[in-house]
């Protein structure tokens, strides 16, 4: 098998996918190896589109480009097997996703758990 990693760049212009080493794996006895690529789940295809359709969106609106990388990067460790939080984070995008597309949506807030005060 040969694993062919893609990395992906991001400067002022549009992102770009650029090949990575290739490095081959024996898969079989025979010693012959095969271009295989990796197969995405559906949902992970739609995460993935979920973050191309979030980087569209944030284009011409200034500091949201980091926050959205940043959200997807602090995501990117919930393990593979937590479908159901993976989901509800999934449906939580297409909602803050809708409210980015909209017209009047100028800035970004968070809220922010802070420690109780001491008395």
């Amino acid at each position: 098998m040969v694993f062919c990693p893609l990395q992906i760049t991001a400067g002022a212009g549009p992102l770009r996918l650029t090949g990575g080493t290739c490095l081959a794996v024996p898969d079989d006895p025979s010693g012959s190896s095969m271009y295989t690529m990796v197969q995405h789940s559906k949902l992970q295809k739609q995460v993935l589109s979920l973050y191309r359709q979030f980087l569209r969106a944030s284009k011409g609106k200034p500091g949201f480009f980091p926050r959205i990388q940043a959200e997807f990067r602090r995501n990117a460790s919930i393990p593979r097997t937590d479908v159901m939080y993976i989901e509800y984070l999934y449906r939580r995008g297409q909602r803050q996703l809708e409210q980015l597309r909209d017209v009047n949506t100028k800035q970004m807030s968070t809220f922010v758990k802070t420690k109780p005060e001491e008395r």
